[in-house]
């Protein structure tokens, strides 16, 4: 088993699924806190956005 298929199964083991996404290369830094966030503390989930333009939050999907 190699060090990636060993940290993979680890990672499962906590329950967490890898995925791929495309995302916008400005928002990088905050969705990877979001998904970090939410990887320690399962009971808390992604709600709302804000816009940088506006400031105005709106409800995700």
């Amino acid at each position: 088993m190699t060090k990636n298929q060993k940290y993979e199964t680890k990672m499962k083991a906590r329950g967490l699924k890898k995925i791929t996404l495309w995302i916008p290369t400005e928002s990088q830094v905050e969705l990877k806190s979001i998904a970090e966030f939410c990887c320690d503390n399962k009971d808390y989930i992604p709600f709302m956005v804000r816009s940088l333009t506006t400031g105005k939050m709106r409800k995700g999907v």
